[in-house]
């Protein structure tokens, strides 16, 4: 079985799971090969970890992005010839990318089998594209078999007559996941964290409130926000508060554990959500996490034991689970222990190829070239 990992987006999540994934199945022994955006943050790593790939000139932004879809045709062909040459038996894409469909409709006629992971049924509020919905459906259709993170994502997709298959999101190997259980004492001062991408679907307001209505009661808390988009909604609010700071930026992967650690509480207080790659990498440093009860995100945490939910989508939930967290100390020592062990023994990357190369032998159409 020759398996090619594909994934053709340049920042964020999506290029480090493609390359932690062709690490592990590199790893176990199978014979790995990578398609990845030249343009892909990380696209060095795969030379300096001795993985045969190929580099697509994909853009750097919406001006190049419109230029470059215009030589889809040959950047296509470029992909089907790696194909052929390699005599690759397997695409598993890790992420989906507005492209996919016009490269994945050609899989079949090559007899490759074609494996994709859907990390979202359905595109978040607030970032609804009528054109990206269509196109990562076409997409979904040209599939012999899905990947999704959680068992919400599955039940949204049952009616695509396909083979789902549940690989729960590892966690991303950050400074070699060194990190211990963290402890708090009586009356110190808390420093909660939000981290990641700045969208609506996040509820950055709605911890903008909780972190004050917190403060209106004890005036121990401190806030930080770290990630990149729009700040612009939130920005007069935050400057009516104290003890808030912004670094509303692109986060560099060299910076992710130190940023984590520093920090005593994590708060995930999304609206909507399938997953988040965020709670598995806070799990590693083992930093206790406050999580709002929606969707995909009841799966990847247990109340009380490795995260407190909140007991609703409000800010004064998100605030009451925040408050109780902190004063039970002997809880949040549990948690963070709790966090630390289920991460290392549940959200390894081994597991997870170990599923995808069943998802991958299970999906496998053309049996002559699985043998060779």
């Amino acid at each position: 079985m020759k398996i090619i990992l594909w994934h053709l987006g340049r920042k964020g999540a999506g290029p480090k799971y493609n390359l932690e994934m062709a690490l592990a199945l590199k790893k176990e022994g199978y014979d790995v090969y990578a398609c990845i955006s030249k343009q892909a943050e990380n696209a060095n790593d795969y030379k300096k970890h001795n993985i045969n790939h190929l580099s697509l000139n994909t853009y750097t932004g919406g001006v190049s992005a419109l230029i470059n879809s215009l030589r889809l045709p040959w950047l296509i062909n470029e992909f089907k010839d790696y194909l052929k040459i390699n005599r690759i038996t397997h695409v598993y894409c890790t992420m989906p990318h507005i492209w996919n469909f016009f490269f994945s409709k050609r899989f079949k006629k090559l007899d490759v089998s074609y494996l994709l992971t859907i990390h979202d049924a359905e595109l978040h509020s607030g970032e609804e594209n009528k054109l990206i919905d269509i196109l990562m459906k076409k997409d979904r259709k040209n599939a012999d078999g899905i990947v999704v993170l959680t068992k919400h994502v599955k039940e949204q997709l049952k009616n695509l007559g396909k083979s789902i298959f549940i690989i729960p999101h590892p966690a991303f190997s950050f400074n070699n996941n060194k990190n211990r259980a963290k402890s708090i004492v009586p009356d110190q001062k808390i420093k909660l964290l939000f981290f990641g991408r700045i969208h609506h679907y996040k509820g950055l307001d709605i911890l903008i409130d909780a972190f004050e209505i917190l403060n209106k009661k004890n005036n121990r808390y401190s806030l930080s926000i770290y990630g990149s988009g729009n700040i612009s909604p939130y920005q007069k609010k935050i400057l009516e508060l104290s003890n808030i700071t912004v670094h509303n930026r692109w986060i560099d992967d060299v910076e992710i554990p130190s940023i984590i650690s520093s920090h005593d509480v994590c708060v995930i207080p999304y609206r909507d959500a399938s997953q988040s790659g965020v709670i598995p990498t806070v799990m590693t440093c083992g930093v206790p996490l406050v999580v709002t009860p929606v969707a995909g995100l009841r799966e990847q945490v247990v109340h009380l034991q490795t995260a407190i939910f909140a007991e609703e989508v409000s800010s004064d939930s998100v605030a009451r689970a925040i408050d109780s967290l902190v004063k039970d100390i002997s809880l949040y020592e549990k948690i963070s222990k709790n966090a630390l062990l289920y991460a290392q023994e549940e959200m390894g990357w081994e597991k997870a190829a170990y599923r995808s190369v069943e998802a991958l032998i299970s999906i496998t159409h053309n049996s002559k070239k699985y043998n060779q």
